[in-house]
């Protein structure tokens, strides 16, 4: 199923880990908001790419139009993704920011964990963790499902666990202190 389809299926809420809203020229404030919140596990933030790099070919001519824009390059991680981004990018319009909101797991955790970041998810402790706050909120969590790893399954229950509370009004919004909105006019925010 496209994410586009995703959209129109008629949820109330839907939490996506990929980035909603895409800078023209500087890093977004939602990013750099994320990282302090999770310090000092920050770095699982990766910052989003300016819009201009969607069209690039390779990764070398994504870094050239990211340092030409932004004055730095964009990140291997960032390049992974990209063709995701897009996707969401091209399906997602301002009418969906009522109910189709960017969500990132690790804050949703830490969240979860009184503020407090958790260990990597690649540890057993850090897979543990997450595994009891997700138990705690929605009772035994599958071991397996198949095709998706277990750090992905944890991850997924997180968005659920997000976007539940954006239904309810009880959710946060990274930054918290400003509105930021892309040129499209999409907010640029990481709900927690």
């Amino acid at each position: 199923m496209a994410i586009g389809d995703v959209f129109g299926h008629g949820f109330e809420v839907v939490g996506i880990d990929m980035p909603i809203g895409m800078p023209a020229d500087h890093a977004r404030s939602s990013d750099r908001s994320a990282r302090r919140f999770l310090s000092p596990r920050g770095s699982t933030i990766f910052p989003t790419p300016a819009r201009v790099c969607l069209g690039a070919r390779d990764y070398a001519e994504a870094c050239e139009l990211s340092l030409a824009v932004c004055g730095k390059k964009i990140s291997k991680q960032s390049w992974h993704i990209l063709p995701k981004i897009k996707e969401v990018d091209d399906a997602i319009t301002p009418q969906h920011s009522g109910r189709v909101i960017e969500v990132h797991p690790e804050c949703s955790f830490a969240e979860m964990n009184a503020g407090t970041a958790l260990a990597s998810k690649h540890t057993p402790a850090g897979l543990a963790a997450r595994a009891s706050l997700i138990g705690a909120e929605f009772g035994e969590v599958p071991c397996r499902v198949t095709g998706a790893r277990r750090d992905d399954v944890l991850d997924a229950f997180a968005a659920l666990w997000t976007a539940e509370r954006f239904a309810l009004g009880q959710h946060r919004v990274l930054p918290e202190d400003t509105e930021e909105f892309d040129d499209r006019g999409l907010p640029m925010r990481i709900v927690v």
